[in-house]
């Protein structure tokens, strides 16, 4: 999403070089992992019962703070590489990102992660190990990983949900059976998701050259790949009922089941990129609903 001349992008105004900078970290995402993060912290670990004494602990702002700015940079130098594909693929979106150079690119990069890795040390040196890593792995994911048909795919939810991970080391806590299943639902879905994706994107990895699984597989094998993960979140759910049935947050669930089946509809159907991309809005709108049901745990 990079411009690589600098010399067009300097009379920019510093507002528009932000507002650039924004839509290449994906600020809507990084939104909703604040939320995610502040809503687990609450109505999970603290059952609900102090909210206002979590909001006045200042350990926890300083983790969220410290997820927001690695993972923004795992953002830039994610966009650093996929410029050429995100062009081919989605050249509506990729407007602001030719306004900034690939060394504000960069240079952003290197002083986000550095604030995300070093503020950590100021909670545990847990905290500051697991925030390391975790900067490492977006950098890898970004540099290599990602390129890796499965091995790409299976990184980058691994790499979503570790925000979550790092709640645990946040609060030196184990996972209890029912949390560990609802990690591995978010898991499912969340990989399901990435698989679409590169059905969505199959014009602009030919194009550069990139392998993914719909290449190297074909569309019809990849479809049963898909569905092979649809049905395991389903699975996912019925393991998970008997823990939470007297929760509200069966109510999600149940929801999720018929929004999932509702994707095994389309999916039967999908050929093109954008049939494709109505099974991965329907995902969207599936973690989204996860994210917001955490109030009902």
């Amino acid at each position: 999403m990079l411009s690589t001349d600098s010399k067009s992008n300097s009379s920019l105004s510093p507002l528009v070089k932000m507002l650039a900078l924004l839509s290449i970290v994906r600020w809507y995402n990084v939104l909703l992992i604040v939320i995610s993060l502040y809503l687990t912290q609450i109505f999970i670990f603290n059952k609900g019962e102090n909210i206002l004494e979590t909001l006045l602990n200042l350990p926890i702002h300083i983790y969220t703070l410290t997820i927001v700015f690695i993972t923004m940079g795992g953002y830039l130098i994610n966009g650093f590489y996929d410029f050429e594909k995100d062009l081919i693929n989605h050249p509506e979106t990729t407007y602001f990102g030719r306004l900034v150079s690939k060394k504000t690119c960069l240079n952003t990069y290197v002083i986000l992660t550095f604030l995300g890795v070093s503020m950590a040390a100021l909670i545990s040196k847990k905290v500051l190990l697991f925030n390391l890593l975790l900067a490492f792995g977006l950098w890898l994911y970004s540099h290599k990983l990602r390129k890796k048909p499965l091995t790409g795919e299976v990184s980058a939810t691994f790499l979503t949900i570790s925000s979550f991970i790092g709640l645990y080391v946040f609060n030196n806590l184990e996972l209890n059976k029912t949390l560990l299943l609802f990690v591995t639902y978010i898991f499912t879905i969340d990989l399901t998701r990435e698989i679409i994706k590169k059905m969505v994107s199959l014009k602009g990895d030919l194009i550069v050259g990139e392998k993914s699984i719909p290449i190297l597989f074909g569309i019809r094998f990849s479809k049963y790949i898909i569905l092979s993960q649809m049905i395991f979140s389903l699975l996912s759910i019925i393991t998970i009922i008997p823990f939470i049935i007297e929760k509200k947050i069966a109510i999600y669930f149940i929801i999720a089941m018929g929004i999932i089946l509702f994707s095994i509809f389309l999916l039967y159907k999908a050929k093109t990129p954008s049939q494709f991309n109505k099974i991965n809005t329907a995902y969207k709108i599936l973690l989204m609903l996860a994210i917001f049901s955490i109030v009902l745990y």
